[in-house]
């Protein structure tokens, strides 16, 4: 399969994920499909082949340096590998970010903007869902074992 439709594949199977963390967040399949292993099962295994298996291996990369890991990059079949790890943890950041806010009762319309910002830019939208936390419930810590009304030490 030619690296370009693996590029907009990949794309668009993190689409109804990221939909359903937006439009529906506690809908019984939003918790089965986002909050399990699906993006994990349906994306790692084209990750690994591209670091692994695709084409000729990249002997002595170095990413060490900042000139090692623009030589890597220029190697299509990395840059799509490094594309995949950005839409599977920037995915698995929003579906915490939606957690957590269930978890604290954070209204799901200020969460909204932070899920599409850490879609589009993960750390800016993860920054501004600390912020939006902070405001909601002045909650510091990343305790996921406090309820809602228990403050943070």
């Amino acid at each position: 399969m030619p690296l370009e439709i693996l590029f907009k594949t990949a794309n668009y199977v993190v689409l109804p994920f990221w939909l359903l963390l937006v439009a529906a967040p506690r809908w019984r399949w939003t918790q089965l499909l986002v909050h399990g292993p699906a993006v994990v099962l349906l994306l790692t295994p084209i990750y690994a082949y591209m670091l692994f298996g695709y084409g000729a291996s990249r002997e002595n990369i170095d990413m060490t340096s900042l000139y090692g890991v623009m030589t890597a990059f220029t190697a299509p079949h990395l840059v799509v590998a490094g594309w995949i790890h950005y839409l599977i943890f920037d995915l698995f950041i929003g579906a915490w970010e939606s957690r957590d806010a269930a978890r604290l009762n954070i209204p799901h319309l200020l969460v909204i903007p932070c899920l599409l910002a850490t879609l589009l830019v993960s750390p800016v939208g993860f920054l501004l869902y600390v912020i939006v936390r902070f405001i909601a419930r002045r909650v510091i810590q990343y305790d996921e074992t406090a309820s809602a009304g228990s403050p943070s030490p």
